[in-house]
């Protein structure tokens, strides 16, 4: 009776050192996970909410400029955020990723956020005169992109 009552108690105390070891183990690991999931669906929030739309695409005939509106259709962003963003032009035969490009709030109310309903003027030369038919691609500073196809 004495040599059970050691076993079990020998068993009992390796079961909890075992599950002991086995959590210490194991919650850094379920921690970093659910914050990595935190980190995903917060960065999934902020693009589902950032919505624009290209509402006029204007070329110049006498330079190589190029004017577009962008309607804020989502949430507010700080403007530092819209020249972080990326302008892809291209055609069948021409390609450019334009990184310097000038832009202004045309109906804001003077703040520092473009926010719903404000339109959003960019402007930006290439190096060529454009002819035939283009794809303009605006990409935030997320990777939502929006595009428009125009002619010259």
């Amino acid at each position: 009776m004495a040599k059970e009552v050691v076993t079990t108690s020998i068993l009992m105390i390796a079961a909890v050192v075992a599950v002991t070891v086995a959590i210490t183990v194991m919650m850094p690991a379920i921690r970093d996970l659910a914050h990595s999931y935190t980190s995903v669906s917060g960065k999934l929030s902020d693009r589902i909410q950032t919505d624009a739309e290209i509402i006029f695409i204007r070329t110049f005939s006498e330079s190589k400029g190029v004017e577009f509106w962008i309607k804020n259709l989502g949430k507010s962003l700080n403007v530092d955020l819209i020249s972080r963003g990326d302008i892809f032009l291209y055609s069948e035969k021409s390609y450019w990723h334009i990184t310097n490009f000038s832009f202004s709030i045309e109906n804001g109310d003077g703040d520092d956020y473009w926010e719903y309903g404000e339109t959003v003027k960019v402007s930006f030369e290439v190096e060529e005169t454009l002819s035939g038919q283009y794809t303009l691609t605006y990409v935030f500073y997320n990777g939502v992109k929006i595009s428009d196809i125009f002619s010259r």
